[in-house]
């Protein structure tokens, strides 16, 4: 090494010269000029954390934004609404470069053959959620009524922390959180690498007896490598560099449309809020049941049961929209026509109140406080069958897609499976540690269900009704209250009770949170999701509801325009 060299990268290391913001510069800033060495040796003080990290507020200033706050006058009123939501895509930006920038060192360094990096969805959640570890940790919350709006929502992005991995080296994942102005460093183990490692053989030592070595089998990417490229880097950093990045899914974090619901009881055991295939929302108030259409806006009574001294603990749609299945106070169900405001049918076979309602075809499953569930055939007045296997109130009712399964969850912490054949229940769970109301299958994997427990427990699991296993679990935080999956992706939806009344919006299976709504000043105890599986309505004891946009449609594929397809012409 030169002395003039290493006389400045000694200078630079102690703090004695400036130097540059961005990462990927040199670590050596003069104005007068400089004979490079041949050897890269990379800075590792981290007494100048701007050698590192990019300057958050260099993002702001850039000529582009002051072009169009020029042009446009409404920009700059949107400014302080706006801010919150610029703030996390411009940190989680920011995060990226950096899990980039240390990738590259890794890949130079250590060889490690890192060549890709999470979706910035992730990236956007880890700044997220550390983010909002950080803002309950300081004892900022927001309190319950201190927003008399009746729409609010956001994360608050001021003073977050971005959590940001570090190398892996002998099985142990270090992590570095990172404060945006402070420079705070800390270290854990509990997250993932955020990048995709390929060299399988990394860190391992061959056996010196082998007798015959076979070459590894030589990845297709390295052919587009040319062995005489000029680039100082590694295969693995020129894909990691030239790896897209894929647009972030933004979730509104207001509601679209906001309805009163007065007399919407306050309570976890019922269900009152279901929507049909034909696009209505059926809605309980206290001993009435008002059917809201979606196309219309219309509003409708459907029945009103003060008449006979009972109110409404639970509502549900038939699987073509056309009957809604009431259940009461008493312990009765009953059948409604909705085209013609008729009651069809009633079953008083329970002795308690009626909190969960299933149908399969014909046929509508109750759930009650005196821990039976019944079968019954709408169109006789007789009763199938009666499963006995809570030992306290029933919760929660959900059929599987294919109607061959039925998942029950009761106040007594557990979960059972039932068939169509067997009086007993085929699968018990006990691994909840409160009562188990949140009930969903998912659409895209069968026999995948998932359960969440009451404010004990907080807990959402996976089980694997197909081999009667648990799969994973995730602690919220607060009090599971509903589960619903996405029709069109490997996403769900949970929304909670204490002590946070959030909506959550999940990436499966790892689990990572695409959203964080809120809004509710209640626990938000109903969930039902709209026919084309795009909105949600969220129910709380506010007496509101209130109707949001967290899912996306299926793209259908589209069809190739090439000549060489020779099934899109006819010849």
């Amino acid at each position: 090494m030169e002395p003039d060299f290493e006389r400045r990268l000694i200078q630079s290391m102690s703090g004695c010269s400036s130097l540059s913001s961005s990462p990927f510069s040199s670590p050596i800033s003069s104005p007068s000029p400089i004979k490079h060495s041949d050897r890269f040796i990379p800075l590792r003080s981290l007494s100048q954390p701007s050698a590192f990290f990019i300057d958050q507020e260099q993002t702001h200033k850039g000529p582009m934004i002051d072009k169009k706050s020029s042009r446009d006058p409404s920009t700059t009123t949107n400014t302080n609404t706006n801010s919150s939501t610029n703030g996390t895509t411009i940190a989680a930006d920011r995060t990226k470069d950096i899990l980039t920038y240390q990738a590259l060192l890794q890949n130079e360094i250590f060889g490690t053959q890192i060549d890709s990096l999470y979706d910035e969805q992730h990236m956007n959640s880890v700044y997220a959620n550390s983010n909002s570890n950080h803002h309950h940790s300081t004892g900022t919350t927001n309190q319950p009524g201190t927003n008399d709006s009746p729409i609010s929502g956001g994360i608050n992005t001021q003073g977050g922390t971005a959590t940001v991995n570090g190398p892996s080296v002998s099985g142990v994942i270090h992590t570095t959180s990172i404060s945006g102005t402070n420079g705070i460093l800390s270290q854990s183990s509990q997250q993932r690498l955020p990048y995709t490692n390929t060299n399988s053989n990394l860190l391992r030592t061959r056996d010196p007896n082998t007798i015959f070595r076979y070459s590894a089998r030589r990845n297709t990417d390295d052919l587009h490598y040319s062995p005489y490229s000029l680039s100082p880097l590694s295969p693995a950093s020129i894909r990691l560099l030239r790896s897209p990045r894929k647009q972030l899914r933004k979730i509104p974090k207001t509601p679209f449309k906001v309805l009163d619901a007065p007399e919407l009881q306050d309570d976890f055991y019922l269900n009152l809020v279901d929507w049909s295939s034909t696009n209505i929302l059926a809605v309980g108030l206290n001993a009435s049941v008002y059917l809201w259409n979606a196309n219309t806006s219309n509003v409708t009574r459907l029945c009103d049961l003060q008449t006979e001294s009972d109110t409404v603990t639970s509502v549900a749609w038939s699987d073509r929209g056309q009957y809604v299945a009431v259940g009461t106070h008493k312990g009765i169900v009953q059948i409604w026509d909705a085209t013609t405001n008729r009651k069809t049918v009633s079953f008083p076979r329970h002795t308690a109140r009626v909190g969960a309602l299933a149908w399969n075809d014909y046929c509508i499953y109750s759930g009650s406080r005196d821990r039976f569930i019944l079968q019954n055939d709408t169109r006789s007045s007789k009763q199938e069958r009666k499963l006995a296997g809570h030992r306290q109130e029933v919760c929660g009712l959900k059929w599987s897609p294919d109607r061959q399964l039925l998942a029950s969850g009761g106040n007594d912490n557990r979960l059972l499976v039932w068939n169509q054949s067997c009086m007993n229940p085929i699968q018990i769970y006990t691994d909840h540690t409160a009562a188990v109301k949140a009930i969903a299958w998912s659409p895209h994997q069968q026999g995948l269900l998932a359960s969440g427990g009451g404010t004990a427990d907080r807990y959402i699991r996976f089980w694997n009704t197909l081999t009667a296993q648990s799969l994973q679990c995730i602690d919220t935080g607060s009090q599971v209250c509903n589960l619903a999956w996405s029709k069109h992706s490997n996403e769900l939806v949970s929304t909670h009770g204490y002590s946070q009344n959030q909506i959550v919006v999940w990436k499966y299976p790892s689990m990572l949170q695409l959203a964080r709504l809120t809004g509710h000043t209640f626990r938000v105890l109903y969930l039902a999701v709209s026919p084309d599986g795009e909105s949600i309505v969220t129910g709380a004891g506010d007496e509101t509801l209130r109707f949001w946009n967290v899912f996306t449609k299926c793209r259908a594929n589209k069809e190739s325009d090439s000549v060489l397809n020779l099934f899109n012409k006819i010849r």
